[in-house]
């Protein structure tokens, strides 16, 4: 029987000599299997289908072409598919022919070869079998079709999923552009208030401490001298108080910055980093460079701020190198240390989270702004911070660069690992000390 649940597909006849397909309706009829017969080989290569569920042909019209014309059909089938085909064969002994004309049939696959006289009760079970045989190819289609469903649906889902990360990314990364940007004009503004306002209120405090100093040394009394000795401390520490207010305010946001661009920036703060942290600092800068766009000027800037922030908090380096390389289409900003660097750890949760730090993450976010792209390589020998920037357009300023240095020599391998397509460009610069 015919599994439970199973479709009653019906069975191609065709037999259109003698009375072999009168005989199969009537066998096949009264055990309830559906019958469906063709008068032709084309109709029958046109019912060969999923609505079929096999075919019995007899083997009087299996010519050569009839079987190439069928195989050729047959071979269109998907992979899950295998019709079979019952052929009634002639009764009598097996022949060379007999052989050569089972070998013809080959193209056409599955099939199961009836001998005449054939008893119904034989007939019925092949035709059976071949139906359960053709239920569970369709079982296997459906389970693909299911399966095939069921991953459109998922890659759906994902491609949903990825447009919305991507929206919400694009989303975060102008958010965090435009607070950077706020960050920058928020310390410009701070800058500007110490300068303008307190600054000069320090000024003024300091004028007339020097006047009131001026007019208790002038009357010469002896009692006066303890008066005398406050106020000369007094303009002591207003004159600290004014140097640090306009280190602060530079520090903030240099103007030179605005007034004559990154060049002259860099070299204030890096000589002042110098003295204040104690570190060997060096600065290598192309001779001859003018003004870059602001932002990529005050991303520089920042990007140099924070690195060496970075080299006098964590490194425990007693030296570091800062470098600047540019052409007609991109700036390169490296800072080098030779410090204790940074772990394997750090940095793989660096660049899968983001989360080592604020230093680092603003670093990142500022170069993603300007589409660059950021590289870290850190070992046993010190850390290098390699900030690359593209330019939007060319710039002639950028055509003679045969004073842009590189790494040291006695660095070789972090020199190596710059990457510059500069590089055959840049001389050698003399070794640390």
């Amino acid at each position: 029987m015919i599994e439970s649940g199973a479709p009653n597909l019906p069975v191609l006849i065709f037999a259109p000599f003698g009375k072999d397909a009168a005989l199969i309706e009537r066998v096949l009829s009264q055990s309830g299997i559906s019958i469906r017969n063709v008068s032709s080989m084309q109709a029958l290569e046109e019912g060969i289908g999923e609505s079929a569920g096999a075919a019995i042909i007899t083997e009087e019209v299996l010519h050569s072409d009839a079987i190439n014309t069928l195989g050729q059909k047959l071979s269109t089938q998907p992979p899950w598919s295998d019709f079979p085909i019952l052929v009634l064969t002639g009764g009598g002994l097996s022949t060379a022919n007999t052989e050569l004309a089972v070998r013809s049939r080959a193209p056409l696959g599955n099939v199961t070869l009836l001998e005449r006289p054939l008893r119904p009760v034989t007939l019925i079970s092949s035709v059976r079998s071949a139906l359960l045989a053709r239920h569970r190819q369709n079982q296997v289609r459906d389970y693909l079709r299911d399966r095939e469903a069921a991953e459109e649906a998922l890659q759906n889902a994902h491609d949903v999923l990825e447009s919305l990360v991507e929206e919400r990314t694009a989303a975060l990364r102008t958010l965090s552009a435009r607070l950077l940007s706020v960050q920058d004009e928020e310390r410009r503004r701070i800058a500007r208030e110490l300068h303008d306002s307190l600054g000069q209120d320090l000024t003024a405090a300091k004028i007339s401490l020097d006047v009131l100093d001026g007019h208790v040394a002038g009357k010469g009394k002896s009692g006066d001298e303890f008066t005398s000795s406050h106020l000369r401390e007094a303009r002591q520490l207003v004159d600290r108080a004014i140097s640090d207010t306009r280190t602060l305010s530079h520090l903030l946001h240099p103007p030179l910055l605005d007034e004559a661009g990154f060049i002259s920036a860099a070299t204030w703060y890096v000589e002042g980093f110098g003295r204040r942290s104690g570190i060997d600092t060096k600065l290598f800068l192309p001779e001859q460079l003018s003004r870059l766009p602001r932002r990529i000027e005050t991303a520089l800037f920042r990007i140099m701020q924070e690195a060496l922030t970075n080299v006098h908090r964590h490194s425990g380096s007693r030296a570091v190198e800062v470098h600047l390389v540019a052409d007609d289409s991109q700036v390169v900003l490296c800072v080098k240390d030779f410090g204790v660097g940074v772990s394997k750890e750090v940095l793989d949760r660096f660049w899968k989270t983001g989360s080592a730090g604020v230093g680092l993450a603003g670093i990142r976010e500022r170069v993603k702004e300007l589409e660059g792209y950021l590289e870290i390589e850190s070992g046993a020998d010190g850390t290098l911070v390699k900030a690359t920037i593209p330019l939007s357009a060319p710039n002639d300023i950028f055509e003679d660069l045969g004073l842009c240095v590189g790494l040291p020599d006695s660095h070789a391998s972090i020199r190596g690992g710059l990457g510059y397509e500069l590089e055959k460009k840049l001389p050698t610069v003399p070794k640390i000390a």
